[in-house]
């Protein structure tokens, strides 16, 4: 079954349904702030945050934010690709990156960039999203809390699609 999301940028009032289905680690607070913020920079052109809704409950979320280095200003980073359990592998992630695309070509982006965790399901997501593994980092990530997990870091890039005029 498919969903047919609406992807838009984030709003102040996403800040409850952020918690409970994307970030429950967080405060509310904390989102509230972040989101405060998101707002600004995507104002600014720099950054967007989007959250994918489904019937009027946000179930997904993801950032696109424009390098700041004047020689990579022509790629975009995508982070916290986060969509709630109940609504996996249902296109959900693949709407919010389309839509990206959109956002990302107004922005003068050729490129997506994101990067995830080795041997997490992140790392055959982002393939079947059409990213496409450029680097691997042996033990380039660890989780400084309990067990200290070591994981590899992967990066991927997709170019961005154009709408056809």
């Amino acid at each position: 079954m498919s969903y047919e999301p609406i992807i838009r940028p984030v709003r102040p009032e996403d800040a409850a349904d952020l918690r409970e289905n994307c970030f429950s680690a967080n405060t509310l607070e904390e989102i509230q702030a972040d989101i405060e913020q998101r707002i600004k920079t995507f104002e600014q052109g720099i950054q967007v945050h989007l959250v994918a809704e489904v019937d009027g409950t946000v179930v997904g979320t993801g950032l696109l934010t424009q390098h700041e280095h004047l020689f990579m200003k022509h790629r975009g980073k995508v982070g916290s690709l986060v969509v709630h359990p109940a609504y996996q592998r249902r296109g959900i992630a693949r709407h919010i990156v389309a839509e990206m695309h959109v956002y990302a070509a107004l922005m003068g982006l050729e490129f997506l960039e994101v990067g995830c965790r080795g041997g997490t399901p992140a790392e055959q997501v982002y393939p079947r999203l059409g990213f496409i593994e450029y680097g691997r980092f042996p033990r380039g990530l660890i989780e400084p809390w309990g067990d200290c997990l070591v994981f590899d870091e992967i990066s991927f890039y997709m170019p961005v699609r154009r709408k056809e005029s």
